[in-house]
C-alpha cells in the first residue's frame, strides 16, 4: 500500500510538472510577432502609423492620415536531441523530440492627425499560434499540443509639445484563447497514457506610454514603456481516461513581462540612415501562477486538483542595429541584425537559447497614395542545455532551435 501510495504522489508530482512547463511556454507567443520592419528596426522612433502600437508619441511624425494592413506568418521549429528518465520506475527513453510552431499575425494600423498638435491612433494586432508535437514524443509529458489567439486592441495618441518633444500614451484591450491538449502517463508501467482538454479563455487591460524627441532634423530618439498585462483565464478542464472527468470552473492568471523600448534614428546623408534599438524585459516580476480546478489522475483515479506554479525567469536585453537606404527615388531597403536573450532556465524548463536575428525588407513607393513593404527575418538561436533534476524525473540533453518570418506590408495615405 505504501508503495502504491508513493507511486501516485510521484505521478501527481509530474502531472504537476507537465503544468508548469506547457504555461510557462505558452507566455512566450503572447508577444507580438509584427512586422520585421517595426519590432527589428527602430521600434520606437517608427515613422508611419504602426506607432499606434509601437510608441503613440511617433504619431507626430505623420503629416496626413495613414491606414496600414500588415500580415506575418511565422514557423518556429525545435528539436531535443537526449533522454528522459522516469525517477518512480526508472523507466529511459532516448532519442530525438521534435515540435514545429506555425505563426499568423494579421495586423491593422491607423492615424489620424487632428489639428496641429493632436494624432490619434488606433491598432488591432491579431496572434495565431499553433504548436504540434511529434507523435509518441519522448517528451510528451513535458509538453505538449496547443493552440493560442490573442488580440489586441490599442486606441492611443500622440500629443506634439513642440517641434522637438513629443508625448505619447495608449491602452491595450487584450482577449486570449488556450486550448491546451497535455498527455499525462507513467511510462514503465502498465497505465496506459491519457489526454487533457483543457480550454480557457479570458481579457486584461494594459497600457503604454513614451516620448519622441527631434534634437535635429535628421536626429529622433524615442522611448516607450509597456505595462504588465494580466490575463485572467477560466474555462473547462476535461480528463480523457478510463473514466471521464470535467471541471467546469478551470481557471488561472497569465501576466506578460514590463518592456522598456529606447531607439535612436540618424540619417546620415539624405539617402542613407542608422538605427539602433535597445528592450529590456522585466521577465522576473512573473514569479508564479495559481492554477485551479483542472481535470487529472492519480494513477488510475481522475481527480480535480489545483497546484502552484513557480517560474524561473529572468530579465533579459535585446539590442538591435540596423540601417536604411533608398537606392532609388521610390525603393527602399531596410537591413538590421538583433541579439536577443532568452528569459528561460534549462535546469527547470524544455527551453531555448539566445538568438541572433538577420533581416531585410524591401519597400516600392507605388505613387503618393500607395507603398508596399516585405520583409524575411531568420533567427540562428543558440543550442541550449537542458538538465532538469527532480523527485519526478530527469531530463538531460540539448534543445535545437530556429525560426522564419515573413512579413507583408500596405500603407495607405489618405
Amino acid at each position: 500500500m505504501y508503495l502504491n501510495n508513493f507511486i501516485e504522489s510521484i505521478r501527481f508530482r509530474i502531472l504537476t510538472f507537465q503544468c508548469i512547463t506547457l504555461v510557462s511556454w505558452l507566455l512566450l507567443p503572447l508577444m507580438s510577432y509584427a512586422s520585421f520592419i517595426e519590432t527589428t528596426i527602430g521600434t520606437a522612433v517608427v515613422n508611419d502609423a504602426t506607432a499606434a502600437y509601437f510608441n503613440p508619441a511617433a504619431l507626430v511624425l505623420l503629416k496626413n492620415s495613414q491606414i496600414i494592413p500588415l500580415l506575418t506568418w511565422a514557423n518556429f521549429q525545435t528539436q531535443f536531441s537526449g533522454q528522459s528518465k522516469t525517477m518512480a520506475t526508472g523507466f529511459m527513453q532516448s532519442g530525438n523530440s521534435s515540435s514545429t510552431t506555425d505563426y499568423f499575425s494579421p495586423s491593422f494600423y491607423l492615424g489620424l492627425p487632428i489639428g496641429n498638435r493632436f494624432i490619434l491612433g488606433f491598432s488591432a494586432v491579431s496572434n495565431s499560434a499553433n504548436r504540434d508535437l511529434d507523435e509518441n514524443s519522448l517528451l510528451r509529458y513535458a509538453q505538449s499540443s496547443n493552440t493560442i489567439q490573442d488580440y489586441d486592441f490599442v486606441p492611443s495618441i500622440g500629443i506634439k509639445i513642440n517641434d522637438f518633444f513629443s508625448l505619447g500614451s495608449g491602452v491595450n484591450f487584450s482577449y486570449t484563447s488556450f486550448q491546451l491538449h497535455p498527455i499525462t502517463g507513467f511510462p514503465g508501467s502498465n497505465i496506459a497514457d491519457s489526454q487533457s482538454n483543457n480550454d480557457s479563455d479570458g481579457s486584461g487591460v494594459g497600457a503604454n506610454v513614451g516620448f519622441l524627441l527631434r534634437p535635429t532634423a535628421s536626429t529622433l530618439i524615442g522611448f516607450d514603456y509597456r505595462t504588465v498585462t494580466t490575463y485572467r483565464e477560466s474555462g473547462q478542464s476535461v480528463f480523457n481516461g478510463t473514466t471521464q472527468l470535467t471541471s467546469n470552473n478551470y481557471h488561472f492568471q497569465l501576466r506578460t513581462p514590463a518592456r522598456s523600448i529606447f531607439s535612436i534614428s540618424q540619417m546620415l546623408t539624405p539617402k542613407f540612415g542608422m538605427i539602433a534599438t535597445i528592450q529590456r524585459f522585466q521577465w522576473s516580476i512573473i514569479r508564479n501562477i495559481n492554477v485551479y480546478n483542472f481535470a487529472t489522475a492519480i494513477g488510475a483515479k481522475p481527480i480535480i486538483t489545483s497546484a502552484s506554479i513557480p517560474y524561473y525567469l529572468h530579465n533579459t536585453w535585446l539590442f538591435t542595429l540596423g540601417g536604411n537606404y533608398q537606392f532609388k527615388p521610390n525603393w527602399i531597403i531596410r537591413v538590421a541584425g538583433t541579439y536577443n536573450q532568452s528569459p528561460q532556465n534549462g535546469n527547470y524548463q524544455i527551453s531555448t537559447g539566445n538568438s541572433y536575428v538577420l533581416g531585410a525588407s524591401l519597400g516600392y513607393q507605388m505613387n503618393k497614395t500607395i507603398s508596399l513593404d516585405g520583409g524575411y527575418a531568420h533567427a540562428f538561436i543558440q543550442n541550449q542545455p537542458i538538465n532538469i533534476i527532480g523527485n519526478k524525473f530527469l531530463i538531460n540533453g540539448v534543445n535545437q532551435a530556429a525560426r522564419d518570418v515573413v512579413s507583408l506590408k500596405m500603407t495607405v495615405n489618405v
